[in-house]
């Protein structure tokens, strides 16, 4: 059967929704967001898109866009997608597509509808618990309006050791390519950093490839300090696109990354999705006692797969 023609509108704000084909969690770590959101950036630069706002939430994604045509909407919401889930089979060692192949998308054709979805967007992670206010989440980049290290130390190189001093170098000779980050070259770039300099560094990736306009984002409004309060008093909502939505919190996902390590030692996610099916049952069974998550948040973790009767 055809699928539904997909509605757009000229200079219209799009909001547009992604999720993987089995439900399972996209990002488990840092790498995992620097990578998407540098390509994400670098990809919305080239097709010449207006971002007003992105979510990366644990198992799906939201985007505010504006586009001159379908067709470049099309093109670029497909070439950051395919991109990034090759790279991301490649690490985390697996076949296949990993984004639905149709993503939602619904444009705002008025300022109260412009408003509502703003809303909606930026309050994700405060409706799943991440965090009390948006701007408190790393990952929908609010913060990162009005400061340029929300979530570190100020960088100051003159004082920064040389393997700090050495990534941002070559971080930035990367940006004026408008090349983006890859999972073998964050790997390389904090081996010998500390904790502190990893948050540095996160913070000036983010700013340095940022893509999203502040300023448009802030004329829905009177301000942006407008826009916040708005943020903070309305939740928004979302008719037009058809959301999955499961009942409970997403801090879930991060007590059962402690639990992992904790039980057995890894520190990567890449060696537990690598565990055979019988290791992954017996830690799912752990996960479960240690924690209270669901068979589906496990199976979400676990990149397992339910069966009918909605059993790992």
């Amino acid at each position: 059967m055809k699928g539904r023609s997909r509605v757009f509108k000229v200079g219209a704000l799009h909001h547009i929704y992604q999720r993987t084909i089995n439900g399972y969690l996209i990002f488990y770590s840092v790498r995992d967001f620097l990578v998407f959101f540098t390509l994400f950036c670098t990809v919305a630069r080239k097709y010449d898109i207006k971002v007003l706002g992105i979510c990366l939430m644990y198992d799906h994604i939201h985007v505010l866009v504006v586009a001159g045509s379908k067709a470049a909407m099309s093109a670029f919401v497909c070439e950051y997608t395919c991109r990034f889930s090759r790279q991301r089979n490649r690490r985390y060692n697996r076949e296949g597509d990993f984004f639905r192949h149709r993503y939602g998308s619904a444009p705002k054709v008025d300022e109260k509808k412009a408003r509502t979805a703003i809303a909606y967007l930026y309050n994700n992670p405060v409706e799943k618990k991440l965090c009390r206010f948006a701007e408190e989440f790393q990952w929908d980049f609010l913060a990162y309006a009005k400061s340029d290290h929300p979530f570190s130390h100020p960088l100051r190189l003159n004082c920064a050791s040389k393997p700090l001093r050495r990534a941002i170098a070559e971080v930035r000779q990367l940006r004026d390519a408008d090349s983006p980050l890859r999972y073998e070259f964050i790997d390389r770039i904090i081996k010998n950093l500390s904790s502190e300099e990893i948050l540095q560094l996160t913070d000036y990736i983010v700013v340095q490839y940022n893509c999203i306009d502040y300023s448009d984002l802030s004329s829905y409004y009177e301000d942006f300090q407008s826009l916040l309060t708005a943020v903070h008093s309305n939740t928004g909502s979302e008719y037009q696109i058809k959301e999955i939505v499961l009942p409970g919190s997403d801090a879930i996902y991060k007590r059962m990354m402690t639990t992992i390590r904790k039980m057995t030692g890894c520190r990567d996610m890449r060696e537990v999705l690598s565990l055979s099916d019988s290791e992954k049952q017996r830690l799912a069974w752990i996960l479960a006692a240690e924690t209270g998550a669901t068979p589906r948040q496990i199976s979400k973790m676990l990149q397992m797969p339910l069966n009918k009767a909605g059993k790992l």
